[in-house]
């Protein structure tokens, strides 16, 4: 009988799991069929039951406190003018994307993301710069985060140049890399570090793991949180579909 509860129990947890994504539709017949056989092997192995509600209970919990901290975040995250963007200035939908660039996964959704807003006018990409890959360079005072973000925040107009330079750079970034694009853009002057930026850094820093994320890119769209590189054709549709329930 305990093992039958415990089966029931941990069954009724998968049950609650799938049904979070869309509470208002039912359960497909693949997931029906998919619980069916949940069962059946928790049954035949009652041993995977404590583990697996040990799971799911903390992935629920993360489920939970992603929703508090997208709620606690939402204007600086959406409304911050100290975050660099690009795309329209009045967005009807706002991608939030968590970059860093010194990751060769952020420089390929780079350009996806920047043919979607050139295609959807409605769109608008916001970049919370993460430098997980690069938090000092050696013989400068400033990392590739830091500079893009100063450049953002005095020098608005040329800030696309320099973020398509530093997003070609194939590798990381070191003191060459960057005293060769703000010459090429005349940014020299902003590639002093900014005790200004620190903490719109940090701030990012923070956010990014109580969302409970930890690699680059990332990216928040609708009510959807997309972790890793996705290419055009995969991410195309999910923005139609965000686009299409806003309207």
């Amino acid at each position: 009988m305990k093992k039958l509860s415990l089966i029931a129990a941990a069954v009724s947890a998968v049950l609650f799991v799938a049904a979070i994504p869309a509470k208002a539709a039912p359960l497909t017949s693949d997931q029906q069929d998919n619980l069916v056989k949940i069962e059946s092997i928790l049954e035949q192995k009652p041993e995977l039951i404590d583990g697996l509600l040990t799971s799911l209970n903390m992935y629920i919990d993360q489920e939970n406190k992603t929703a508090v901290t997208l709620k606690k975040y939402h204007d600086w995250l959406y409304n911050n003018p100290d975050l660099a963007a690009f795309g329209t200035d009045n967005p009807k939908l706002t991608i939030v994307n968590f970059t860093d660039f010194n990751c060769p996964y952020c420089k390929r959704l780079d350009p996806v993301l920047q043919r979607l807003t050139e295609e959807n006018p409605e769109v608008r990409v916001v970049n919370v710069f993460v430098p997980l890959q690069q938090r000092e360079v050696v013989g400068i005072d400033t990392n590739s985060a830091q500079y893009a973000l100063n450049v953002w925040k005095n020098d608005p107009d040329g800030y696309m140049k320099v973020h398509d330079y530093l997003i070609r750079k194939n590798g990381r970034h070191d003191k060459s890399s960057l005293e060769r694009v703000a010459q090429v853009t005349k940014t020299q002057m902003l590639l002093d570090a900014s005790n200004t930026l620190k903490p719109t850094i940090d701030k990012s820093y923070q956010i990014f793991s109580e969302l409970g994320l930890n690699g680059t890119p990332a990216m928040l769209i609708g009510d959807q949180i997309l972790p890793g590189y996705l290419p055009y054709d995969q991410l195309k549709p999910i923005v139609e579909e965000a686009l299409k329930k806003l309207s």
